[in-house]
């Protein structure tokens, strides 16, 4: 099947820009990363109008924490289940392809929730199944889209290319959110829908468009069973990755589905409306950047333990502080959005440090079973964490949700502390 090699130089000099743009290009790295990256961005910008449209909506038809975890449940679970089978494909065939592939699915059915939105006939049933097939398509683009930003960079450009993909992420969380909660207040969940439909096109496009070196042919395919295996062995024998993947798995199961039951606290706790959810979203974004630009920086690079570690800390004490101060959260909302910022810093630190340090030291023939094991672990785990916590709100203060996220964030920074830095 075939593969491709990591863009060289070379390659980056021939398709450079004009003169007058070296700048730019000097900061994206190369036109290849530069054109996925601001597809990628405008397409991120639609999913969190989304993400504002369906918790809004979902809670406003259930009243119910338990199904915003299972909607979420729905669309994750997939990555649990068939991560590694993505990660294998990601190591046997085109990525290009496949992000083609998995992109134009997520276009279609987006297309299809934003219609019967639009029209009235969204249901609960409707939209957890649409985010089911959502989550399928998300098993080929997520596996492959981290080993394809590889081919995309020179290899010492790596982790400012992770860094940078995390900023750009969390940049569109700054201000998707904030639109999407003007919308959803001018026009509704279904005009939301429409915008994230249209932008779902950007990264499709600019995926299509993306031009890099010749690809190569692989020597050799192993079967499956063994393609599998031969991904958990190399992390089963390096201590480090091994340690490393454990840890976030805890992180990704119980302290990142927060995010999940954020509708609730606006409404709930908080007594916020729509525009009021986007600011907390847009809140989270914003420490998230933060933490993005801090793990480009050489420092971090330098110390990653230490690095992980403090994020950590700052997430499990951010909280806290939504877990055991909600009155005066609700009397004062910017200490609300000071809190989200804490934990948007400490999670995506803590997360784009670790999958950094994981990318530079996997072999590039295993990059994608490593990163489809890392998908299962993290983000796979995820919908699991939703599902448990949905059901704990259920019965107890929406708040405990953050308190639990709070001990095993502070958990993580004990465990941190015995892993010692990478060789």
């Amino acid at each position: 099947m075939a593969a491709t090699e990591p863009a060289s130089t070379e390659n980056v000099r021939r398709s450079g820009p004009v003169p007058g743009m070296r700048a730019v290009t000097r900061l994206l790295i190369n036109r290849n990363y530069a054109l996925f990256m601001g597809g990628s961005f405008l397409s991120a910008l639609g999913g969190w109008v989304q993400a504002v449209a369906i918790g809004w909506l979902v809670f406003d038809l259930t009243g119910s924490p338990f199904i915003l975890g299972l909607t979420n449940f729905a669309q994750m679970a997939p990555l649990f289940f068939l991560g590694m089978v993505g990660g294998v494909l990601a190591d046997r065939l085109d990525r290009r392809l496949l992000l083609i592939c998995g992109l134009s699915v997520t276009a279609i059915v987006l297309a299809v929730l934003a219609a019967v939105t639009m029209t009235g006939h969204a249901s609960v049933h409707l939209i957890v199944g649409l985010s089911l097939v959502l989550g399928l398509a998300n098993v080929i683009v997520w596996t492959a889209w981290q080993p394809f930003i590889k081919e995309l960079v020179p290899v010492d450009r790596l982790r400012e290319a992770i860094a940078f993909n995390a900023t750009r992420f969390n940049l569109s969380r700054v201000l998707g959110p904030a639109i999407g909660g003007a919308i959803l207040a001018s026009s509704g969940p279904g005009a939301c829908l429409v915008v994230t439909a249209a932008s779902s096109v950007a990264v499709l496009g600019a995926t299509i468009a993306v031009r890099r070196p010749r690809p190569t042919r692989a020597s050799a395919v192993t079967p499956w069973v063994t393609s599998l295996g031969e991904g958990v062995s190399h992390v089963r024998g390096d201590p480090f990755m091994f340690r490393l993947l454990a840890v976030t798995t805890l992180f990704g199961l119980v302290v990142m589905p927060y995010a999940t039951f954020l509708p609730a606290l606006a409404h709930d706790t908080l007594g916020l409306g729509p525009d009021g959810l986007g600011n907390l979203l847009t809140a989270a974004g914003v420490g998230a950047v933060a933490g993005a630009i801090i793990t480009g920086m050489p420092l971090t690079g330098a110390h990653p333990r230490g690095a992980m570690a403090g994020f950590s800390a700052i997430t499990g004490g951010a909280s806290l502080a939504v877990a055991f101060a909600t009155p005066t959260l609700a009397a004062s909302p910017w200490l609300a959005w000071l809190a989200l910022a804490g934990i948007g810093l400490g999670t995506v630190g803590f997360l784009t440090n670790a999958n950094t340090v994981l990318q530079l030291r996997v072999p590039d023939a295993l990059v994608g079973r490593v990163m489809g094991l890392w998908v299962v672990l993290n983000a796979g785990t995820n919908p699991i964490g939703s599902l448990g916590l949905g059901w704990i709100a259920e019965f107890a203060p929406l708040t405990t949700i953050f308190a639990v996220g709070a001990g095993a964030a502070f958990a993580c920074t004990a465990a941190i502390a015995t892993i010692p830095d990478p060789d």
